[in-house]
């Protein structure tokens, strides 16, 4: 019975604790969230998940091709279908936000293949746009040299 008393209190204030603590923690800065929504794209294309890439996508998204979010969607899925390996590799991020807009500068190496071994590598200068809509940052437009 000693050890129950005992232990009770030392249960309740770790988890008073552990509560106060969760609400210290920092907040992520907005750049941040970004730099984690790329690594988002990034993982959705080389995993060949769609719906994971669509969801970073804002609703009235426009790139150099005229694409629109439906057609990014389509131009996408043959994209995954002709490459069976598909590498993403994004360096030199730079990312300038101003409230809920932002734009982002990177370097991007993407090579994809039918096998292991990739058919065709291409490096980018991409210029991103971004939005922030309901506290997450989606993707609303894309440039890309």
């Amino acid at each position: 019975m000693y050890q129950v008393k005992f232990i009770t209190p030392i249960i309740i204030s770790l988890l008073f604790s552990s509560v106060l603590l969760s609400g210290c923690a920092e907040k992520k800065t907005d750049e941040v969230m970004i730099q984690e929504q790329i690594t988002v794209l990034q993982k959705a294309i080389e995993s060949h998940d769609r719906g994971l890439f669509m969801d970073v996508i804002d609703e009235q998204y426009q790139d150099q091709l005229d694409n629109n979010q439906k057609t990014l969607q389509r131009m996408l899925m043959g994209f995954f279908l002709r490459y069976k390996d598909i590498s993403v590799y994004a360096s030199a991020t730079q990312i300038n936000v101003q409230q809920i807009r932002a734009e982002g500068d990177s370097q991007v190496v993407v090579t994809g293949g039918k096998n292991l071994i990739p058919e065709s590598a291409r490096h980018y200068q991409v210029h991103s746009c971004w939005k922030k809509v309901s506290g997450e940052w989606l993707l609303s437009c894309l440039e890309w040299k």
